[in-house]
């Protein structure tokens, strides 16, 4: 007697990204697990403290002669990744690399995923001149030795992108991979195994350089959520290179790009944001720290374009004024006189202007505008007459 089963029907909904949540923290563990293996054995404890002593005593040159088994590469590496002591005083250069590669090559894993670490952790800011180069070449090497079908996790991650990841242009490198693909930084972030480095100098340097190359392929004066976040403190006053803030490639990015233009609100807004009016006087702390470093030039167009949103502002309150006032002639007089001062500035006659407003101007343009799109001006006692001066082609000067 043969029985009939009914058909089995099955309805399984498509994997989501949550459902994996488990898999990757439990990876994670075993990573954190694996990182930390051996090192409360009372051997790797004393290689630790026998190099820790030879920094304090003699700097880098101690601590290479004092490496004499397998087990001080490991201690090396771990003390390059968590000590930032021990970094200031030993830097990674080509002669202690040589050392760690004569004591083991290829070095193991655990002490390879320490140094890489260390490299993620510090980049640029533990070497000496042409160390970094030196260091990229040194971890790509070894990388070779690891096989790409096998393990997974950030390790494999980082044997697969070597070639891009270590290089002494990583961090722009891995933003132009983001860019390239259409994916967030995030992304890109989890896909070279980055994500649990925040903190490092090497991810910083990555977002440094996506605001950057964002800012780059933009269309000029195209709005776009990173203006926003270019203007917080953190990153404006990031250091991004000797004696230059980020803040400073920021403006020079927007400013050079939109010469021989019209700079867009939105662009002229996250100017002023970060640097402020370069009208001020040249002893002023903002000037100083901004307009100082980006030369004449820049502080030219930036006046020019400055002189557009003084005489937008100027004639809005002169029309507003006439509307308030129910001043005929005034009204009637207004379309010339604008018709005139606009001839002026789109001529590109105009070099300089600045505004003189009353109290009631003020508080008009206090209240219709940010802080942030506003130029600088001066306030005059008068409660209702305000003024405009402007530099007509360096020769004539004119006062509304």
């Amino acid at each position: 007697m043969k029985l009939s089963l009914l058909p089995l029907n099955f309805e399984l909904r498509s994997w989501k990204d949550h459902d994996f949540r488990g898999f990757v923290n439990a990876r994670a563990k075993l990573e954190k697990i694996g990182a930390g293996a051996g090192k409360s054995s009372d051997r790797f404890k004393k290689a630790r403290e026998k190099l820790e002593t030879a920094a304090l005593q003699g700097g880098a040159s101690r601590v290479i002669r004092q490496m004499a088994e397998s087990i001080d590469a490991r201690a090396l590496a771990d003390l390059l990744a968590t000590d930032k002591g021990f970094v200031q005083r030993v830097h990674v250069t080509t002669d202690l690399l040589g050392r760690l590669e004569s004591l083991k090559s290829p070095m193991s894993r655990l002490a390879l995923a320490q140094l890489i670490r260390a490299y993620f952790v510090h980049y640029d800011e533990a070497t000496l001149e042409g160390g970094l180069e030196h260091w990229s070449h040194f971890i790509r090497r070894q990388l070779k030795s690891i096989s790409t079908n096998s393990g997974a996790g950030d390790f494999k991650a980082y044997a697969l992108n070597a070639d891009n990841l270590f290089q002494t242009d990583g961090p722009r490198r891995v933003v132009q991979q983001a860019l390239d693909l259409g994916i967030d930084f995030d992304n890109v972030s989890r896909r070279y195994g980055l994500s649990g480095l925040s903190d490092s100098r090497y991810l910083t340097l990555c977002r440094y350089q996506y605001y950057l190359q964002t800012l780059n392929e933009l269309e000029i004066g195209a709005d776009h959520p990173v203006l926003a976040e270019v203007c917080s403190d953190d990153v404006a006053n990031a250091q991004y290179s000797e004696g230059k803030l980020l803040g400073h490639a920021i403006l020079e990015t927007l400013i050079d790009r939109t010469a021989g233009g019209t700079i867009s609100k939105s662009w002229q807004t996250t100017v002023l944001s970060i640097a402020g009016d370069p009208r001020v006087p040249k002893t002023h702390a903002s000037y100083q720290k901004w307009w100082a470093l980006l030369g004449d030039e820049r502080i030219a167009r930036m006046r020019g374009w400055l002189s557009r949103l003084d005489l937008k502002i100027f004639l809005k309150i002169l029309e507003q004024s006439a509307k308030d006032s129910g001043n005929e002639e005034m009204e009637r007089m207004f379309v010339s006189r604008k018709y005139f001062m606009e001839g002026l500035l789109n001529q590109g006659l105009v070099t300089d202007s600045r505004l003189f407003l009353s109290a009631e101007a003020s508080h008009y343009v206090t209240r219709n505008y940010k802080s942030a799109e506003l130029p600088s001006f001066a306030r005059v006692m008068s409660p209702s007459t305000s003024m405009i001066y402007r530099n007509v082609a360096g020769k004539v000067h004119v006062i509304e």
